[in-house]
């Protein structure tokens, strides 16, 4: 099994992001604040100085990274639309303006999380020492979760919380390959019997039970297995509209599960923790959060397509 190593800069650019989303919802509780408010060109933050600089030479070889900077750059253009709406005293779309922001936000969180997710493999199948021996591996080992659970007594809350994001994503990202034949004979295992499942009913609730984000970890987790699901039952049945409509809402609650689990990491971080109380907010990011989960639409980014309709235009032109 391998141990997860916290990849240092990814991590930190999902926390620095964060800690950018909060001081600008901090500023819009202050309309003076806000019409003063400074926001750095998408290339000159300190998110976009890595991804156009050390972050796009070390990971080149990751569509991922081309991605985040499309997405951030997304990010920039909603707050800048957001700022002028409040200089210029038009206050009816600044709540719809902030939700994009948000929203683009929590792509950039759960990219993060994918390109960390494919350093890791990327290491174990180097451990397995590449060629035919790591193919078979892939091919056969797919579902086996290798990933080393940190000891409780041990692990600190970065290794702990960053073991649960990978093994959560990694089962996630794999979901489509149980859409082969469609769906049949398949049957997925229960939300708390999963590793992350384990993981949140162990560890989580034992550590962070006094942090109101593990709660709704467990909604959404639970949420994100019926949505799944429910892809199953409509792929088996041939209901492939009704099968996309489920992977959206298994896109849409992967992603927000990302987005907790980096919320819990910042609050426990000294660092992060001391940045979010000189921010002052007053709203809690999980309120937030439970607010995005109910919201009925859901937009996939441009570059992410649903497997299930091209599923389907295969089974037509059989």
């Amino acid at each position: 099994m391998v141990k997860v190593n916290v990849t240092f800069d990814i991590n930190k650019a999902r926390l620095v992001h964060l800690d950018w989303v909060l001081k600008i919802e901090k500023s819009l509780d202050h309309s003076e604040a806000a019409s003063v408010f400074d926001l750095p060109g998408h290339q000159d933050c300190e998110l976009g100085l890595w991804l156009h600089g050390e972050g796009r030479v070390k990971y080149r070889q990751y569509p991922d990274i081309r991605n985040l900077a499309i997405e951030h750059r997304r990010f920039h253009q909603a707050v800048e639309h957001m700022l002028r709406a409040i200089r210029e005293g038009d206050r009816n779309n600044i709540r719809e303006l902030l939700n994009s922001a948000r929203h683009v936000s929590k792509d950039i969180v759960y990219l993060l999380t994918l390109l960390e997710l494919k350093t890791v493999e990327q290491h174990y199948q180097r451990q397995l020492g590449g060629g035919v021996l790591a193919f078979l591996d892939r091919l056969f080992s797919s579902d086996a979760n290798w990933l080393e659970p940190p000891k409780v007594r041990e692990a600190n809350p970065a290794v702990d919380l960053t073991y649960a994001r990978l093994a959560h994503l990694r089962w996630s990202s794999r979901l489509d390959r149980q859409f082969r034949n469609f769906g049949s004979g398949v049957a997925l295992q229960a939300h708390d019997k999963c590793d992350f499942g384990s993981w949140i009913q162990g560890p989580g609730k034992q550590k962070y039970a006094d942090l109101p984000e593990i709660a709704l970890l467990d909604t959404v987790h639970k949420s994100f297995h019926e949505a799944s699901s429910r892809i199953i039952r409509d792929l088996q049945y041939r209901q492939f509209q009704k099968a996309d409509e489920a992977y959206a809402d298994v896109q849409n609650l992967s992603r927000e599960i990302s987005w907790l689990l980096t919320v819990l990491e910042y609050r426990l971080n000294p660092h992060w923790s001391a940045s979010e109380s000189r921010a002052g907010s007053e709203k809690t990011l999980h309120e937030e959060t439970a607010v995005a989960v109910r919201q009925a639409d859901v937009i996939l980014p441009v570059y992410q397509t649903s497997p299930i309709l091209s599923a389907a235009r295969d089974f037509v032109g059989r």
